[in-house]
């Protein structure tokens, strides 16, 4: 395992499933945040000269989620890009010998736009049809550019929508840890769509297990990492209610047109890098998150 990991965006609920992941198994993390707090360093001190050495950068620093990132347009992506660009510039001042590799957290659902008849992989063109996927893509772009161009260690991971960890109710995005709330409560599940929009879900325990994959084969490029499967939200949500016992009062809205209708994704690469296959089905992971949950 490595000695020592730094995770941007340290306030994110990823990043502090990482950095508890990470510092049970011994390893020294260091989280850092636009805000920083007790636990939470400034971003001013990354990568600073007379630091101990790390093996990994994590970078899920971001300033929206998809929802938001409609409202704010293009500012909330400057902000995210110029950060970026302070962690090459870092990067690159590092002796060669001293760089972290980075793993910069991108998105598998938003990035692609609806599936091409196929899953999608990597080498497909990425047509994103909405802000957050969009600046995603530019973020990429502008990593893949400087990576070449100054000999960085990265890896880009294309990430499906991870679940099985508990999120804030407030929050605006998880369907499954807000369905299975719903239907304990009883309150309505807003529901976007007719519920025919397809999603790839992947379980924490497959993500953790492939983010150590992952930073110990020290990986470079571009990968999918997901389930591999996809679901109809109609056929999840009729998931929790069989685990649940309870039927969801639902609450239907139009489907926003940035959201992607068929999203599938091929992870054939990021297994024969690593070696890792997925082990938790949908329906186990809602089983366990329903009982994770319970009381």
């Amino acid at each position: 395992m490595p000695q020592r990991i730094l995770i941007t965006g340290g306030r994110g609920r990823i990043a502090s499933l990482l950095a508890n992941h990470f510092a049970r198994q011994g390893v020294a993390v260091e989280s850092f945040s636009r805000t920083p707090s007790e636990g939470l360093r400034d971003y001013a001190a990354l990568l600073r000269p007379g630091e101990p050495p790390a093996a990994a950068l994590l970078h899920l620093a971001w300033s929206t989620l998809p929802a938001q990132a409609e409202l704010l347009g293009a500012q909330a992506q400057d902000d995210d890009l110029a950060l970026l660009d302070r962690l090459l510039d870092a990067l690159a001042a590092c002796p060669p010998g001293q760089r972290p590799r980075l793993f910069f957290f991108s998105s598998g659902g938003a990035i692609y736009g609806n599936a091409p008849g196929r899953p999608s992989r990597e080498d497909d063109p990425c047509q994103p049809i909405g802000a957050y996927g969009r600046a995603k893509l530019a973020a990429e772009r502008r990593l893949v550019e400087r990576a070449e161009r100054d000999g960085l260690p990265a890896a880009i991971l294309r990430i499906s929508n991870p679940y099985g960890y508990i999120l804030p109710a407030g929050r605006q995005q998880g369907l499954i840890p807000h369905a299975i709330r719903c239907a304990r409560s009883g309150q309505p599940l807003a529901l976007w769509g007719d519920g025919s929009a397809r999603k790839d879900f992947l379980h924490s325990e497959d993500f953790l297990r492939a983010i150590t994959l992952a930073i110990a084969r020290g990986i470079d490029g571009t990968y999918n990492l997901c389930r591999g499967e996809s679901h109809a939200v109609a056929e999840v949500l009729a998931l929790i209610e069989q685990v649940t016992g309870r039927r969801l009062s639902i609450a239907p809205a139009p489907a926003p047109a940035w959201d992607v209708h068929d999203s599938r994704l091929d992870g054939a690469k990021f297994t024969a890098a690593t070696g890792w296959t997925p082990t938790v089905s949908l329906a186990e992971g809602i089983r366990r998150s329903v009982a994770e949950t319970a009381g």
